[in-house]
């Protein structure tokens, strides 16, 4: 029996969310139906496909020969090729092909992914060999240093970066990967060490709300699951390896899937690399909205109160979720402070 779907999912990594959306949105001729920091999606009727976009560092420049769109006919053609060009992107058309109509062109993405459009018939003309464009400029190029695992690459022995390099590490899937709890440690480890000092690692991922001993059967993308942590695990491994200020950006309301009579939701978890200790303090004051609060450091917050803290310590609290609940107090030329 052949396969019947009623929608084609493509994801595609590139190098600059910004610009791959907007490049997409006048190839496609519509607007995203989803735009987040770290991920879009066009919802595509005709052809019937979810076309979404992944920011992924160093990965671009053409992964895939080509992407294919047909398209009804000649006119249509000749009216995307209008619609990408006055938007400023370079098309060509193969040698040989369209005479009087054109049947086929090609454009390049930003990140060197090369669309063929064409018509549904065999115009006959012969192969092109893609051309040669060079990447647009990305302002971020020279930008934050950012390395990233998935859950389908084996962990490397070593991070292939120098102490203290990187600005951010993600883990994209490496908590649902089958790992010994020590092998996992030493790959965090290493994390903390590449990382510069106020550099941020990142954890997205599946876990679950009770002890989930075996591999689940899940639908899709979830299917590349191995392992489900219980959900306080990742920021309890993150600490052990050294890492401060841990928070929760994202945690679903919503379970996405109920099995065993455990509850899995997704969740993104945000830690720091603490910044060197020095013997400057800082005087802050927590706001609320509980009588008190406590941070990684052991540190205690009595609502209204100053509190004395390394400079460290209130460095890490400006740059968190919590930076509204706190505020730092100012210290004049004289080292005396005022509000």
């Amino acid at each position: 029996m052949a396969l019947q779907s009623t929608k084609f999912h493509l994801s595609l990594n590139v190098s600059n969310l910004t610009r791959s959306v907007a490049f997409y949105r006048v190839l496609f001729g519509l607007e995203p139906a989803k735009v987040y920091e770290d991920y879009a999606k066009f919802e595509l009727v005709e052809p019937p496909v979810v076309f979404s976009l992944v920011p992924q560092a160093s990965l671009a420049g053409g992964s895939l020969s080509k992407i294919g769109l047909r398209l009804a006919n000649e006119a249509a053609v000749a009216d995307l090729k209008e619609r990408v060009e006055a938007a400023g992107f370079a098309t060509q058309v193969p040698p040989g092909c369209c005479t009087g109509t054109l049947k086929k062109m090609y454009v390049a993405d930003p990140d060197l992914n090369f669309w063929e459009i064409a018509t549904g018939a065999d115009d006959g003309s012969p192969a092109m060999e893609l051309p040669q464009v060079a990447p647009a400029p990305v302002a971020a190029a020279a930008g934050p240093v950012v390395w990233e695992h998935f859950i389908t690459a084996p962990l490397p022995e070593f991070i292939p970066h120098d102490d203290g390099t990187v600005d951010e590490v993600r883990l994209t899937g490496t908590f649902n990967a089958v790992l010994a709890p020590e092998h996992r440690q030493q790959f965090l480890r290493d994390a903390y060490r590449v990382l510069k000092a106020g550099g941020k690692v990142v954890v997205h991922g599946l876990v679950g709300d009770k002890p989930f001993s075996r591999q689940p059967q899940l639908p899709g993308l979830a299917s590349m699951v191995q392992h489900v942590p219980l959900q306080t695990e990742p920021l309890e491994a993150l600490r052990a390896a050294g890492f401060a200020g841990g928070q929760f950006t994202k945690f679903s309301e919503k379970a996405w899937f109920q099995i065993d009579g455990a509850e899995l939701r997704e969740i993104k978890l945000v830690a720091l690399k603490p910044e060197p200790e020095s013997q400057e303090t800082r005087q802050v004051i927590y706001r609320g909205p509980f009588a008190e609060a406590m941070d990684d450091a052991g540190n205690v917050y009595l609502r209204g109160r100053r509190v004395t803290v390394n400079a460290a310590v209130a460095d890490s609290l400006s740059r968190s979720a919590a930076v509204e609940q706190f505020l730092f107090v100012k210290q004049d030329a004289l080292g005396t402070y005022g509000a």
